[in-house]
């Protein structure tokens, strides 16, 4: 893989422009090591060497969840999520609708703590609307504020009155005498000619027949 090869992020049906390792090496120059744990750095010194970004996508889809899942009363201690870094694992392909060992994708994590502009990063690289968590709940249900929560409403919630019921349970309920209507494949008319079918069903009755092809 070269300088400009990077599998680039699914947003919708279109794609991200790719980015190439010249231009995340340099985002990561623009970060200070030293602003991060251990995991981060050695995730840093990886990104400088290595000839496959793509490898690295497992290791910044978990370092994402792991940034964004500071809570805001850390910043008193000068705790928050790093935008550079987030920005990084965001170019580096880190999946953005992947669930963390909690059950909670990237986009509820930021929306429940309130992080607007985090958000909107999530957003702009393909963070699904009706992706779920764990308990079944979407990013705007969770959300920290009203207007948060209204930028995050799906576009469609399905409801169960709303869902097409199966071809044969809507001829059930058009079908009050509850007779079985079943079409025989033998050819033949039934009832004046004395043939039985020998589906096993019975027609018109409302019962099912015992007989069979024996």
């Amino acid at each position: 893989m070269n300088d400009t090869e990077w599998s680039s992020v699914p947003v919708g049906e279109e794609e991200r422009p790719r980015v190439s390792l010249a231009e995340l090496r340099r985002m990561v120059e623009d970060l200070d090591p030293e602003d991060f744990d251990e995991p981060v750095q050695e995730f840093l010194s990886e990104v400088m060497v290595t000839k496959d970004a793509d490898a690295l996508r497992p290791a910044a889809t978990l370092l994402l969840q792991d940034e964004i899942d500071l809570a805001p009363d850390l910043a008193e201690m000068g705790v928050e999520p790093d935008v550079g870094l987030i920005e990084l694992l965001l170019a580096m392909g880190a999946d953005v609708d992947a669930r963390n060992p909690y059950g909670q994708p990237p986009l509820h994590v930021a929306a429940r703590y309130g992080y607007e502009g985090i958000v909107e990063m999530l957003l702009a690289a393909g963070a699904s609307l009706t992706r779920r968590n764990k308990g079944g709940q979407y990013a705007s249900e969770v959300a920290a504020t009203p207007s948060l929560a209204a930028r995050l409403e799906p576009p469609y919630r399905p409801d169960l009155e709303e869902l097409e019921l199966p071809p044969e349970i809507e001829d059930a309920d058009d079908d009050p005498e509850g007779a079985h209507h079943h079409g025989c494949g033998c050819g033949h008319g039934h009832g004046e000619d004395g043939h039985e079918c020998g589906c096993g069903h019975g027609h018109g009755g409302g019962e099912h027949g015992a007989g069979g092809l024996g």
